[in-house]
Formats: C-alpha cells, sequence, structure tokens
C-alpha cells in the first residue's frame, strides 16, 4: 500500500507539473494561455482527478506510465487554443454538431482534427494494453469496472445542475472579455461553464414563449406603402486588404469597375459591424434575415435551434406583406441545420448550388467562385422578375473567400503582390480584386433590370488571419458593405447587421420607426423568435 501510495503521489505530481507548465508556457502562443489563480483552484484539481484514473502502478515502462495519460490532456488544450486562435472564444458542445462541416471548406483542417483524436485515442488505448498485458480476466473486469464507475462518478458530479449552479456563481466571469474570463477560469472549466449557459438559456424558450411579445409590431410596424425589390448578398470572409496596416501593394486590390458604386464622398465601402469574427456565418445571417441581434445564448448558432417552423424576423413578415422569397446558397443543405432555419426564416424557394447540379465539378471541388454564384443568382432574380406578380426579396450566400482562401489560377491568375510575406496576405488580395470586379458586375446587371431595388452586399465576418504579423485598421468585428438605394450608395456605417433590416423597413413603409431597444429588449425578441420556430412547426 505504501508503495502504492508513494507511486500515485509521483504520478500526480509529475501530471500536476506537465500541466501547469504547458498552461504557462502556453501564452507564447496563445492569448489565452498563463496560470491564473482560479486555475490552480478548481481546473487543474479537476484534471488531475480525470488523470488518476489512467494510473497504471503495473506498467513498468516509466515513459508511458507517466507521459501517455498526460498526452490527451495536452492535446485537448492545444485544440482548444487553436479553436480560440481561430474564432477567438471558447469551443461550447454544441460546437460538435458542425464539426462535419469542416470538410467543406478545409480537407487539410478535417485531417487536423482527426490527428488530434488519433493524439488522444491512441496513448489511452496503449495505456490500457500495457496495464492489462499478461493480467488474468478477473483483474482485468475488477479494475475497468473500477474505472468506469469513477468516470461516471465524475460525469455525474459535473454535469449536474447542482454543481454547475455552484460553478456558475463562483466562475470568474468577465462579460466584455472572453479571452479574460479563460485566462482566469482555465479552458475546461470554461468549457464547462458555457456549456452550462447554453442548457440554461434553451430552457428560457418556454419561459419567453408564453410572453407577450410582438416581433412585428416592435421591430417591422405599419403597412409597406412603397414596395420595392431586396436583393441581401452575403459573401464568405469578404475583407478589404487595403485595411491591413503597414502593407504596400504593386496596385490597387480593388476593381476599378467597382468604383462608381462606392460611397461618392469617399469612394469607399461602408463599414458595418458583424456579430462574429473568423467563423460561425450563420450569426451573421441570422441577424440580416431576421433583424434580432444572435447572441449565441443557445448553442454557437442560431440556425441550429431553428426547427422549421415560420417566425416573424425580417424574411417571414415581408412575406406576409406579399413578397416572393428566393435563397441561392452556395452551399450543401447540411450545412448549420440549413433546411430548417432557412424554412423559419421565411425562404421557400431555397437552392443549394453545391447540391443543384448546374454546376461544374471543379467548382464542386474548389467551391463556387463569388462570380458563380452571384451569376447563378442573377439569374434565378431575373426569372422571379419576369415571372412573379409580387415584390421579391433575394438572398444569397457565397462561400468563396473561405480559409485557406483558394482559387482557381487558371480563371484568375495572380496580379496584386504586396510587400507582406505572409501568403495569405497575397492570396485575400487577389481574391478581392477578382471578387469585387464580380461584385460591380452584379449590381450592373442588376441594376440595369431593377432600378428602383435596394441591394446590400456585405462580408459575414473578417477571415481569421490577423495575428502579430497582420493587422487591422478597424476592429475585428467591422467589416465592409455596400448598402444602394435607387442606383445610390448610402453610408450605413457603424450599424450593426441586425440594424439593416430596420432601415429597409423603414424605405419600404416611408416612416423612421424610432427602436430604443435595451438589451433586455433585444434579449427577449431573441428568444421569442427562436420559440416561435419550434412552436409553429408543432402546431
Amino acid at each position: 500500500m505504501i508503495d502504492y501510495l508513494k507511486g500515485a503521489f509521483t504520478y500526480l505530481l509529475v501530471m500536476f507539473l506537465i500541466v501547469t507548465l504547458y498552461t504557462e508556457l502556453s501564452h507564447y502562443w496563445s492569448t489565452i494561455g498563463g496560470v491564473r489563480g482560479d486555475l490552480v483552484k478548481f481546473e487543474i484539481p479537476l484534471v488531475l482527478l480525470l488523470l488518476f484514473i489512467f494510473y497504471f502502478p503495473t506498467i513498468n515502462n516509466r515513459i508511458i506510465r507517466y507521459l501517455f495519460p498526460v498526452v490527451p490532456v495536452l492535446v485537448l488544450y492545444l485544440s482548444v487554443d487553436i479553436f480560440y486562435g481561430f474564432l477567438g472564444r471558447s469551443p461550447r458542445p454544441s460546437d460538435f454538431q458542425n464539426i462535419n462541416m469542416v470538410s467543406d471548406f478545409s480537407v487539410g483542417l478535417m485531417f487536423l482534427i482527426f490527428f488530434l483524436g488519433f493524439l488522444i485515442c491512441f496513448p489511452v488505448v496503449m495505456l490500457f494494453y500495457k496495464a492489462y498485458q499478461n493480467r488474468s480476466f478477473k483483474d482485468i473486469i475488477y479494475s475497468v469496472l473500477f474505472r468506469v464507475l469513477s468516470v461516471s462518478l465524475v460525469l455525474f458530479v459535473f454535469l449536474s445542475d447542482t454543481f454547475a449552479d455552484y460553478r456558475a456563481s463562483s466562475y470568474q466571469y468577465t462579460e466584455w472579455s472572453q479571452e479574460k474570463s479563460i485566462k482566469e477560469n482555465g479552458r475546461f472549466s470554461s468549457f464547462i461553464f458555457y456549456g452550462y449557459q447554453e442548457k440554461k438559456n434553451f430552457s428560457l424558450l418556454n419561459e419567453y414563449g408564453k410572453k407577450n411579445i410582438d416581433i412585428k409590431e416592435i421591430l417591422f410596424p405599419n403597412i409597406v406603402r412603397h414596395p420595392r425589390n431586396i436583393h441581401i448578398v452575403v459573401l464568405e470572409s469578404f475583407i478589404d486588404p487595403r485595411l491591413l496596416l503597414n502593407i504596400n501593394f504593386n496596385r490597387s486590390p480593388l476593381a476599378n469597375e467597382l468604383i462608381s458604386y462606392l460611397l461618392p464622398a469617399s469612394y469607399n465601402f461602408s463599414h458595418v459591424i458583424s456579430p462574429v469574427y473568423g467563423g460561425n456565418t450563420a450569426q451573421a445571417e441570422f441577424e440580416l434575415l431576421t433583424g434580432i441581434h444572435a447572441f449565441a445564448k443557445i448553442g454557437s448558432a442560431e440556425f441550429n435551434i431553428l426547427q422549421g417552423g415560420k417566425a416573424n424576423g425580417f424574411v417571414g413578415v415581408l412575406n406576409q406583406h406579399g413578397y416572393k422569397s428566393i435563397a441561392t446558397l452556395a452551399t450543401g443543405s447540411g450545412y448549420y441545420n440549413s433546411v430548417l432555419a432557412y424554412k423559419s426564416l421565411g425562404f421557400d424557394d431555397v437552392l443549394f448550388l453545391a447540391e443543384s447540379g448546374i454546376i461544374t465539378d471543379k467548382e464542386k471541388e474548389r467551391g463556387v467562385s463569388d462570380a458563380g454564384v452571384l451569376k447563378h443568382s442573377l439569374s434565378r432574380i431575373k426569372n422571379a422578375l419576369n415571372t412573379a406578380t409580387q415584390p421579391i426579396v433575394s438572398y444569397t450566400l457565397g462561400m468563396y473567400g473561405h480559409f485557406p482562401y483558394e482559387r482557381d489560377l487558371s480563371d484568375e491568375p495572380d496580379i496584386i503582390n504586396s510587400d507582406h510575406q505572409d501568403e495569405r496576405v497575397k492570396r485575400i488580395s487577389n481574391q478581392f480584386y477578382y471578387r469585387t470586379k464580380a461584385v460591380a458586375d452584379f449590381i450592373k446587371q442588376l441594376t440595369a433590370i431593377d432600378s428602383s431595388s435596394i441591394i446590400y452586399i456585405t462580408s459575414d465576418h473578417i477571415p481569421p488571419l490577423l495575428d502579430d504579423n497582420i493587422h487591422y485598421g478597424l476592429d475585428r468585428y467591422e467589416n465592409i458593405s455596400l448598402f444602394i438605394n435607387d442606383g445610390h450608395a448610402v453610408d450605413v456605417s457603424g450599424k450593426r447587421y441586425y440594424e439593416i433590416p430596420w432601415l429597409i423597413w423603414d424605405e419600404l413603409t416611408g416612416l423612421k420607426n424610432a427602436r430604443s431597444l435595451s438589451d433586455k429588449d433585444r434579449e427577449e425578441l431573441y428568444f421569442k423568435l427562436l420559440f416561435e420556430s419550434i412552436q409553429s412547426r408543432n402546431h
């Protein structure tokens, strides 16, 4: 027994030193690195408790006995660091719902996920193999049973509402900085905290469903007196490289064809505020198509919550006022629960280009370029304008600018060069040139057949390329956009994405509606809309 206790103490000491060393040194490669008080008080004891389950004193090889158990933990820590580096937030349990979509935009990133998974599973398998090699069947059963019961007990405690309430009350939460929250509390602790918050907020849906909240009356009052066609375009990671600091280009990355459609005073874009940085396109879509702030209180993406019931968001209310709605999407139908989500948001006529059979094999492999998706969208818009007897609202979603920012060099050769060494700058700069050229052609053709329409074109978010070597001239949530009304660009700088539908609605009604909403008001609208998408489906 004394030998066992000595071995267990040595094992836990080694584990403690390795985990603490990683968290301390990780500030060199992650902004959430470093050791803080609550990390030592809560997270490291939790990690040691779980690691103790993998203590096998019968393994003679010290490397396997002491190092193999900690490898999966370090890989999980590294995975959180990578996730935060890309998206600027802690992962949540709901993110696993969307993991299959990674392969749609990066096979390499999907391979990395599988590789990290292998690094987690292989040491555990080897531990059990070495521990039970040449052991009797009875010893194996008792040992495995003990560990299964131990893991079950740990999970029971840490997944219970009682513990979650305790952790929520003791978590050192900084509302304005998730980075600070993760630093203070630790990566695993934050994962538990944000996971519980999602679960708790999900239970609020029924509570808000009982409240008498009229989304239409609050956000979209009055009657449409001036019906006009509306065209909304969201382009993936549509960033203006001219806003990257201290970088010189051999020529402007902006295509000359677009200049006449920019703001007349400055020949520039409007700068609007996206709810996300680096990823989660669906959050930007949610705001632009509903007029409601995407709080991400229930899951990391509201699209995953929408259940197909008609909700009173922006497009849904337009439908009620006689509009025909169409959507042309560069993605497949498996993207963010799309089939049900777009139905809830008001779209019955949805084309998923990746599954349509009308794009080429090359486009399927690389993804449809902005020029391609805008061409297909324009064709559908023309058809709708020729056949529909009512005004239309069209929505177009591109996926061309996604990491790792590839394009078909045979169709779009390099034109833009810079004095920056990072290859990503060259890629996005050349993409931007061809993208702005495609946008200009889209606007030109659309205004030729629908001159009085309202056109709104924007990025979903800034791509995850900002680091110590690449700096952005604006806040990382500020994106470029074009708001064209009757053929003229209107400055909407400073607006948040969910405010754009309000501006369009006021143009249609001819009235400037005051929407002085508190955070609580916006939250109530948020929960109400999500409840409508579930309730109306069930009735």
